[in-house]
């Protein structure tokens, strides 16, 4: 780890690039606000700790700490666009901002992702924005710094005394831990992308088509979301679900069945659940009489079956269970669900789970 001036770390640095998991999420820090808290600039001001990999001697990837060189970025512009044209000396110094700070080149230092680097380069080139790209937290920000600027008649020698007294530590990690060092870093964080995560792991270990064939599957990342917490609450056992350990649920169940069959055949498993319980969402079920049993479950808000549901359907798929069992154990879980909606039901449904597999066994 090293300590530095945060001015100097974008200034020495040929290009910091965003990481799909770990990208700019708008979570931006007026740096101007911070003045008040040292007018007189007699100590240093800490922002934190910005971990990287890097790419080469002078690009970065950027894991923690984007959101903070964007920041910066952003005073820099509105520095440069509140002094422009007002002097031959104050044009000259612009051009040196830009170049030192903002540019590689003709292109922007900071590297973001498709929509965001859109907006980002139009903003520090210049070019007009539409009405809803200013209802961006990025314009948001760089208008507040023009409005702190020109209302508290701030210098840009000021402003640039001010940044010097600015420092991070940053802390190198290498390329392949990178993103369990994230991870580590943002657990507990309800925004978190679990998704982008396992996007990542996966294009690690060969398989990210495989992956986006099977996000595919599903209308909605929600429905998406449901299928995972129904299948990893049946592998695991869980009592409930985590849905920020999404991520983790999957690496382990990943890394686990790695013992037992290749990566190929485990996204392929797991794209014909997918399936499956796509189909147990639709209803889109051959046997008439499971739609109807199946219709009922779903109209006395069963939802939370629907992960003893997936086991029960591939059995029956798989042979191993008559229709006319699936159909019984369907209509005896509707029973349950009707009675759950007119009183409290002492019976959990763990327990009647314990009763329909008796009853399988039986069968």
């Amino acid at each position: 780890m090293e300590i530095v001036n945060l001015l100097e770390f974008l200034h020495n640095t040929k290009d910091f690039c965003e990481v799909e998991y770990a990208g700019f999420n708008n979570n931006l820090v007026n740096i101007l606000d911070l003045l008040d808290v040292d007018e007189q600039f007699t100590q240093k001001i800490p922002l934190g700790i910005i971990y990287y990999s890097p790419l080469t001697l002078d690009q970065y990837a950027i894991i923690d700490g984007l959101n903070r060189l964007v920041s910066l970025s952003l005073l820099l512009h509105a520095v440069c666009e509140c002094y422009k044209k007002t002097s031959v000396r104050n044009d000259k110094a612009i051009k040196t901002i830009r170049s030192k700070y903002l540019l590689n080149g003709n292109k922007s230092k900071l590297k973001l992702s498709a929509n965001n680097q859109i907006l980002y380069d139009k903003i520090i080139n210049g070019e007009r924005l539409s009405g809803k790209e200013k209802e961006s937290k990025m314009f948001q920000l760089l208008h507040r710094y023009w409005t702190q600027i020109k209302e508290n008649k701030l210098q840009a020698a000021h402003i640039f005394k001010m940044l010097q007294k600015f420092y991070v530590i940053t802390a190198s990690v290498e390329p392949e831990i990178q993103r369990n060092v994230y991870y580590s870093l943002k657990k507990d964080s309800a925004d978190l992308d679990q998704f982008a995560l396992i996007s990542d792991y996966l294009k690690n270990i060969g398989i990210l088509d495989e992956w986006n064939n099977l996000c595919k599957i599903f209308g909605s990342r929600a429905d998406l979301q449901m299928f995972f917490k129904d299948f990893f609450v049946t592998k695991f056992s869980l009592a409930h679900f985590n849905e920020n350990k999404l991520y983790e649920n999957f690496v382990n169940y990943f890394e686990t069945m790695l013992q037992y069959a290749p990566e190929d055949i485990l996204i392929a498993k797991m794209i014909h659940s997918a399936c499956n319980y796509r189909d147990l969402l639709n209803v889109n079920i051959d046997s008439e009489n499971i739609r109807k049993a199946l219709i009922q479950v779903k109209m006395h808000n069963g939802e939370d079956t629907f992960a003893y549901l997936l086991n029960i359907y591939e059995d029956y798929l798989d042979n191993n269970l008559s229709e006319s069992t699936f159909v019984e154990i369907l209509s005896t879980i509707d029973e349950y669900l009707k009675k759950r909606l007119k009183t409290p039901n002492n019976v959990g449904f763990n327990e009647l789970i314990q009763y329909l597999n008796a009853f399988i066994t039986c069968k």
